[in-house]
């Protein structure tokens, strides 16, 4: 699984002595090649560093091929996956929100995601029982969140590509729900 914006190695061997590979890649499983990702670089290197494109798909494969002959070439041997990045920016831990209070809970991506699912935690991220929400817009980038009455010290939010859940964050530490007393009397000018 290779990220979108990271940069990763492609690498490869050669026997023969040519100049410069062509790299493309395939989002199809290999079926076609359509994306360039650099006409020419020294096949010596050995290695060339590939910026990931958002062209997220889990059927990517590598071809590479001598630049001066298109017959001499190989491609990855199976399929791997781009996908996108979702960082949950808050609740973060260490904060302390009261029931019914209003939060917004705050994401930022990388990559091309059209919906994030919302849950909490009241137990320290070990199972994420309540869904904030199913689905919400991911380009929002933040959502209101009234918060339920469920007091833990143990508290995490969890935010998810809704179409695919291995892509998701969570807060990095623990944050607190906590109830609140409010005197009506005596309050004065008894």
């Amino acid at each position: 699984v290779w990220k979108v914006s990271t940069t990763q190695s492609i690498t490869w061997t050669k026997q023969g002595t040519f100049a410069n590979v062509k790299l493309e890649y395939s989002t199809d499983a290999g079926a076609t090649y359509p994306n360039l990702i650099v006409a020419s670089t020294p096949a010596a290197g050995l290695s060339y560093g590939w910026t990931i494109p958002d062209n997220v798909s889990s059927q990517v494969r590598v071809r590479i091929s001598d630049a001066a002959d298109a017959t001499v070439t190989d491609s990855s041997a199976a399929n791997f996956n781009i996908k996108p990045v979702v960082t949950l920016d808050f609740p973060n831990g260490g904060d302390v929100f009261v029931v019914n209070s209003v939060q917004s809970i705050i994401w930022s991506m990388v990559g091309t995601i059209a919906n994030v699912k919302l849950e909490y935690s009241t137990d320290g991220g070990s199972t994420y029982p309540y869904t904030i929400i199913s689905s919400t817009p991911a380009g929002a980038l933040s959502y209101p969140w009234t918060i339920p009455d469920t007091i833990s010290n143990t508290c995490k939010v969890r935010v998810s590509d809704a179409g695919d859940s291995t892509v998701n964050d969570e807060s990095n530490a623990f944050f607190k729900i906590r109830g609140s007393l409010t005197l009506t009397a005596p309050n004065g000018a008894e």
